[in-house]
């Protein structure tokens, strides 16, 4: 290996030039480093930039979705309001109930007891209504007579007096007097009661108690309930019922 000569000139020159190297870096670093601070404060793409950003379109996005949300479904809906994906009910009309009849007469009567059938005790909030030397049971317009050691649904007898009708009751004139209707039972009011008698004939009323024998006579129906003959006949576009005839 050979041996290397240093001479004094040379390594002043060689520090001159090791501490221009130096600072020249230096200078390189520092406008790199203000230059990256820069972009970051100038630049719209920069991380707070593009989260102010993304923030800002959610915003709009939210905003034109939710009123879009509204608009659609307030319209369609009745009331109800879909906001983020999820059903929340407010305010919501009241829907209009519309009761088809079907093609049985008993259909207003048909969730009370049928005719004939037997219980084996009355209802307990029936009260007892002495007639004839019997003690019938009276319970919201339906009668119940003893029968054996059991009560026996059965019609209203002529004559009977309570002194309270079920509210759905119905009033009607006929012969210039009033006449009030439950379940097959036709009722005059006298001195504070209500007293049972024959069915008027031509009386038309909407429903019919549940028992009946339906007849089919040269094409018209015909229904026995009671002891009386009723006749489908057609009033204001619905299927009524015609008192013609009293049987027994």
């Amino acid at each position: 290996m050979k041996a290397m000569h240093i001479q004094a000139n040379a390594s002043v020159e060689g520090g001159s030039q090791s501490k221009m190297s130096f600072f020249t870096f230096a200078l390189i670093v520092g406008v790199g480093i203000s230059t990256s601070f820069l972009g970051v404060a100038q630049n719209p793409h920069s991380d707070r930039g593009r989260g102010d950003d993304d923030r800002g379109r959610k915003e709009k996005y939210d905003k034109h979705d939710k009123g879009r949300g509204y608009d659609r479904y307030d319209n369609n809906r009745g009331g109800d309001r879909y906001d983020n994906r999820k059903v929340v009910v407010v305010n919501r009309r009241p829907q209009t109930t519309v009761v088809y009849r079907n093609n049985t007469p008993n259909w207003r009567y048909a969730s009370l007891p049928r005719r004939n059938s037997v219980v084996n005790v009355a209802p307990s909030t029936s009260i007892s209504v002495s007639f004839g030397g019997i003690n019938f049971r009276y319970n919201n317009g339906v009668y119940y007579r003893p029968y054996q050691n059991t009560y026996m649904v059965t019609p209203a007898p002529i004559g009977i007096r309570v002194r309270y009708l079920p509210r759905e009751h119905r009033v009607f004139n006929l012969y210039n007097h009033s006449y009030h209707y439950y379940n097959g039972a036709y009722y005059e009011y006298q001195n504070n009661d209500y007293v049972v008698v024959p069915p008027p004939v031509g009386a038309l009323v909407e429903s019919i108690p549940d028992g009946y024998e339906k007849l089919q006579v040269n094409g018209d129906t015909y229904y026995i309930v009671d002891g009386v003959q009723y006749r489908a006949v057609l009033q204001n576009g619905e299927i009524w019922y015609e008192v013609i005839k009293i049987i027994g």
